[in-house]
């Protein structure tokens, strides 16, 4: 019988954010006074894998990160959330990754710039596919399709769940989506692989397609929809006062992914995350404002859901 050390192992880039706080996202033709910087852990995979920690899973993380303070601090940060760093490898090859984040202060929307260095260089080699067999689910990023690939045959083959966050379509991406058993989607994601923009369509285009067990799309403040028993069903988000959107995505991949491994409904998952996702909007960065466990259901309880079918 298969042993799970950790409930998700995750393999993907991992960055250093610096959040710059303007009055006005700049564009081409136009300079901008930053009123402030913070500077704070980022990366899809990784910052899924601290939403997860903090409601009370598991995890370990691949990753190849360059031999400088950027990746030292994102080590760092991550031990800090007691995730499993075993399987970070250094190169002295290339810098670690980084983003420069503008975000409004006034409304929390933000524009992202993503130097992705030393994760270009990753590899699924023999040392991550040890590490990921000890996990229920690998979440994946698709930021390099053909490694990516690798890793959710691999997981396949010893028994493991693969989870992608979809957020862009690359040369190699739809020969990875078969292989995906829970996907969840940007709009973005959804309406460039259908070739659409229509929801309803599009999910049914890919869930035709793909048929993964779980498949959901994030829509921002509109909220989530899903694929449930061949329905399309639609979760709304929370209205809250809103500091700064990001790593809301993946803080929700990181609740999702609690939710599975607790067993619960996909809409109820579905109401879950976006509690989580919209908690950690009230506080600058990916990862400061995630929550725990006990305050997601206080803040559910609230709002006057019934948390009884969230019980651990």
């Amino acid at each position: 019988m298969k042993v799970n050390k950790f409930d998700a192992v995750g393999f993907g880039s991992a960055t250093i954010d610096y959040i710059c706080l303007v009055n006005s996202i700049a564009n081409y033709h136009q300079s901008i006074f930053i009123s402030d910087v913070k500077f704070f852990g980022g990366g899809c995979v990784p910052t899924a894998l601290v939403s997860l920690q903090r409601l009370g899973g598991k995890s370990a993380f691949i990753s190849l990160l360059g031999d400088d303070w950027i990746g030292k601090e994102i080590v760092k940060g991550l031990e800090k959330e007691n995730i499993y760093c075993g399987g970070i490898e250094l190169t002295e090859c290339i810098l670690s990754p980084f983003s420069f984040i503008q975000v409004n202060e006034r409304f929390g929307k933000r524009a992202i710039a993503y130097y992705p260095g030393s994760s270009k260089l990753l590899k699924f080699n023999k040392t991550a596919g040890e590490l990921a067999k000890k996990g229920k689910i690998l979440l994946i990023d698709g930021f390099i399709p053909q490694e990516d690939l690798k890793a959710a045959k691999y997981a396949h083959n010893n028994g493991v769940k693969v989870m992608l966050d979809a957020n862009i379509i690359l040369d190699g991406t739809e020969g990875l989506l078969p292989y995906i058993d829970y996907l969840i989607t940007s709009e973005s994601f959804l309406f460039e692989y259908s070739g659409k923009k229509d929801i309803d369509f599009s999910l049914k285009k890919i869930y035709r397609d793909i048929k993964p067990e779980i498949l959901v799309t994030t829509l921002g403040k509109k909220g989530s929809v899903a694929v449930i028993d061949s329905e399309i069903v639609y979760v709304d988000s929370f209205d809250i006062n809103v500091v700064d959107t990001t790593g809301a995505g993946d803080v929700y991949h990181g609740a999702f992914l609690f939710g599975i491994i607790k067993d619960w409904g996909v809409k109820d998952i579905m109401i879950f995350s976006s509690a989580v996702s919209a908690i950690k909007c009230k506080s600058y960065g990916g990862r400061l404002g995630i929550p725990d466990y006990e305050s997601t259901v206080n803040f559910l309880k609230e709002r006057g859901i019934d948390i009884g079918k969230f019980r651990l």
